[in-house]
């Protein structure tokens, strides 16, 4: 492997997964500004600025700055549309519609959901799309500052535009944010799966600390949380520190900051303590996203990936390759890929045994939850205010 090209520097940090969409890059900044590039050069083919951040100096707190395009976008390839949230002056959440082709701007609509404050409420998760409606999900920012909530935001599409918008606010006594940053898990009949963060609650549940299936229409439908749901509560041991995943023969897995991992019951999640199985996946917290190729799971651990293997009921470790704070890995064919943020380098680890296959110096990224793409033949990564492109 070795680099094939870098990009021209970029307008803004880069927080979200780039998008791999045929011959073209999709990469969005914190200066709200969405690029496609070409895939086989890196040149720009479009760039389009959407508004004007915000400075986290204007904010109650958060680790972000400024604060524009956090989350991944999502692209529909059969509209030709790219869908992007940011975060635009006077301290508010906008989705964007934009045309693939050209980058010219469709339309755009609010994403704030009725009632929340833009200025403690954080748009971390990625988007995506179901049942002809973009899902935008929120939590709190970095301090856990004033009242939030977990909410969810569908806006409608159409190809005239965008419609209006519907949320879903988790019931709870506050916090119990939906921040993991690979977002809602859409599953084939289009219900959601999303999992939350610690909630304030210490008494009565709240659906805190949870897993949590919802309709296409945004209606709750079955939950699950740990029997020690208020312990994790009090030491801000998020289980929503990574999204759920659809693994297995109607299987649903969670792993949080408490390293254990969930084995549920898709059809029915089990309330509290409800689960099939679990399994100490990880000797501290996992932060960002799991991928999986089939029925084995590949997870982030504070110092290293691992990789769980789904078989029936219950859940094996097969193997633990260590990395200084790798971000969300993700698959191909023939290794594992992850940005191993603590010293800013892209890994390739052989999916059957975690081997190290290669390791590539990219320089500094700005989050822990740096995430690699791939397509074409090619793995890309953005880093130091560009996008590599890394091949045979």
């Amino acid at each position: 492997m070795h680099r094939l090209w870098t990009s021209a520097a970029l307008d803004g940090d880069v927080y979200a997964q780039p998008l791999v969409v045929g011959d073209r890059v999709i990469v969005a900044t914190e200066n709200d500004t969405v690029y496609a590039l070409r895939a086989d050069s890196g040149a720009a083919l479009w760039s389009t600025h959407l508004g004007t951040p915000v400075r986290s100096s204007s904010l109650p707190c958060g680790n972000v700055d400024p604060v524009g395009i956090t989350s991944t976008p999502v692209v529909d390839t059969g509209a030709g549309r790219v869908y992007a949230a940011g975060m635009v002056q006077p301290a508010q959440h906008l989705l964007f519609a934009l045309d693939l082709a050209s980058g010219s701007m469709v339309s755009s609509a609010p994403a704030d959901a009725p009632g929340a404050q833009p200025t403690t409420h954080n748009q971390r998760g990625a988007l995506a799309l179901a049942a002809g409606q973009v899902l935008i999900p929120f939590g709190g920012r970095f301090g856990d500052c004033g009242t939030y909530h977990g909410q969810l935001v569908a806006v409608p599409v159409t190809p005239a535009g965008l419609g209006t918008p519907a949320a879903y606010t988790l019931p709870s006594s506050g916090r119990a944010g939906f921040w993991a940053p690979a977002g809602p898990v859409v599953a084939a009949d289009d219900s959601i799966f999303i999992s939350s963060g610690n909630s304030a609650a210490t008494g009565a549940y709240d659906y805190g600390n949870s897993v949590l299936h919802l309709s296409a229409n945004l209606k709750l439908l079955d939950s699950f949380a740990p029997s020690n749901w208020a312990a994790l509560n009090s030491t801000d041991t998020d289980l929503g520190s990574t999204n759920p995943v659809l693994a297995g023969n109607s299987r649903v897995f969670q792993v949080g900051k408490s390293g254990t991992g969930f084995l549920l019951d898709s059809g029915h999640l089990g309330g509290i303590g409800g689960q099939l199985s679990t399994a100490s996946v990880c000797d501290g917290p996992s932060l960002g996203a799991v991928s999986h190729d089939g029925a084995t799971l590949f997870i982030p651990c504070s110092s290293g990936v691992a990789a769980v293997v789904v078989t029936g009921d219950r859940l094996s470790v097969r193997w633990t390759a260590g990395a200084p704070v790798p971000g969300p890995p993700i698959v191909t064919t023939g290794a594992v890929w992850t940005v191993a943020t603590g010293s800013g380098g892209l890994l390739a680890l052989d999916p059957s045994t975690g081997s190290r296959l290669a390791s590539l110096p990219i320089g500094t990224v700005p989050s822990r939850f740096t995430s690699p793409a791939a397509g074409g033949g090619r793995v890309l990564v953005a880093a130091s205010r560009t996008v590599m492109a890394f091949g045979d």
